[in-house]
């Protein structure tokens, strides 16, 4: 079994390195990325990309992990804002389906802003790297990804108004659309670390421990293989 793990900033990077310790190898790839590997009891194979934030960057991360590292899946990580009061700091929960919301091609059809054609307005994983039945419980989250940093109080709860969104970040939409498009099965863990009303404040404060609940909820599942 090997998996591809992506996410976007040291923060989940050094939450990954607390929970498993030091790579077999680092520094693979084409200096592009910091790109790490981790060899498991039972011949289980992770590789960590650090793709940067945004769409773009999570997008590329994603298809080079694919086109260079035999994955049989790809799991994303991530510290998010929370649009709704239900989510609190550190909440973990799967994204259930995607919204790419700064994606626009409204203007002279009838396509709503966030609508890809043929595909709808939400995504979803044609496949799931994690099973359902292994993450029956969490919060199933619906995600607002747009490369926008979403300020507290009113952008958030206007997202929440026009996509009924739970969460907002930067970079599950990219890596989405590149595992469906790759036929590849995905799974999207995200956990809270600002609230409606949080600021960057109230995202330095908790997205250590944020990104500590995701990894735990991926060190379970793979103990499990």
């Amino acid at each position: 079994m090997t998996i591809g793990i992506v996410v976007a900033t040291k923060y989940e990077k050094e939450a990954f390195l607390r929970a498993f310790g030091p790579p077999a190898m680092d520094n693979l790839g084409s200096g592009a990325y910091e790109i790490a590997q981790w060899i498991l009891k039972g011949s289980k194979y992770l590789y960590l990309i650090m793709s940067g934030a945004g769409e773009i960057a999570a997008a590329t991360a994603t298809q080079y992990l694919i086109d260079n590292f035999t994955v049989d899946g790809v799991i994303n990580y991530g510290v998010v804002g929370a649009l709704s009061e239900e989510h609190t700091e550190r909440k973990v929960g799967i994204v259930s389906s995607v919204v790419h919301y700064d994606f626009d091609i409204s203007f002279g059809s009838h396509y709503k802003t966030g609508e890809y054609p043929k595909q709808g307005l939400f995504q979803k994983p044609l496949k799931n790297t994690i099973p359902p039945s292994f993450t029956q419980g969490l919060p199933q989250f619906v995600c607002a990804s747009a490369d926008k940093l979403v300020g507290g109080g009113e952008p958030k709860r206007k997202l929440r108004r026009e996509y009924f969104a739970d969460i907002c970040e930067m970079e599950a939409a990219g890596v989405l659309i590149t595992c469906n498009r790759n036929n590849m099965p995905c799974t999207l863990i995200k956990a809270v670390s600002d609230g409606v009303d949080g600021d960057i404040e109230a995202f330095d404060k908790h997205a250590d421990s944020a990104a500590d609940g995701c990894v735990r909820l991926i060190a379970d599942y793979i103990a499990t293989l």
